[in-house]
């Protein structure tokens, strides 16, 4: 992480609340979440560059990691029956830790919280919102990906896949019960959902790299 980036006082203030927290597992731990801060700064300055031909401003740049290390602020685990609710009440802590901020500003990184996650499937209202959501689909893409389906697949007791039907052939995809399942039912088809143009070309790359892990294993167990 580059401690730089973060050095202003409400960024230090709302690292170390973020720091305090438990993660829920290996997927969602600090190291994902400034990853995504850093991630959406990137996305969004790139973005600004292509539509507006500028740099954001010293006040976008910090709206971009705020809203990246707030952004899963609430955890809740991937099969929790409040998993569709977790942007909300993300969003919701977010307001109670800004509320410093002015009315307008709050508005902007709580509705880009609220509007980032796929299960919410909500579509964001601002490009912070866009740069935010990219930002978290590429971690679900690439090495980083592969690594967090395994990690979260097996908090959740679930098997690498099924022995007998591994590419679910004669039976429903089941990717709560099957890791590998995941790649099928939403990892491969998150290119196409981006909104930046910067994170599209990435998600892309991301994607083919997780295809050739599936090649790989296809050649090793039929």
């Amino acid at each position: 992480m580059n401690q730089d980036l973060f050095d202003t006082p409400d960024l230090i203030r709302l690292r170390q609340c973020i720091e305090s927290m438990p993660a829920i597992d290996a997927a969602h731990d600090f190291a994902h979440i400034t990853r995504v801060a850093v991630q959406t700064l990137k996305i969004y300055t790139a973005e600004v560059f292509i539509r507006d031909e500028r740099e954001p401003s010293s006040q976008e740049t910090e709206n971009c990691l705020i809203a990246g290390l707030l952004h899963d602020c609430v955890p809740v685990a991937k099969n929790s029956p409040l998993r569709k609710e977790s942007s909300r009440l993300s969003s919701e802590q977010a307001r109670e830790w800004l509320c410093g901020f002015s009315p307008v500003r709050i508005d902007l990184i709580a509705d880009a919280i609220l509007d980032h996650s796929y299960s919410s499937g909500r579509t964001p209202k601002s490009l912070l919102g866009e740069a935010l959501r990219d930002a978290d689909r590429l971690e679900a893409l690439g090495a980083i990906g592969l690594y967090r389906v395994i990690a979260t697949g097996v908090s959740m007791n679930a098997q690498l896949f099924d022995p007998a039907d591994p590419w679910a052939e004669r039976r429903p995809l089941d990717d709560i019960k099957y890791s590998v399942d995941h790649f099928y039912t939403k990892l491969l088809k998150l290119p196409e959902t981006f909104r930046t143009e910067a994170a599209r070309i990435e998600a892309k790359k991301r994607a083919d790299y997780l295809q050739g892990f599936l090649d790989q294993l296809k050649h090793e167990i039929g």
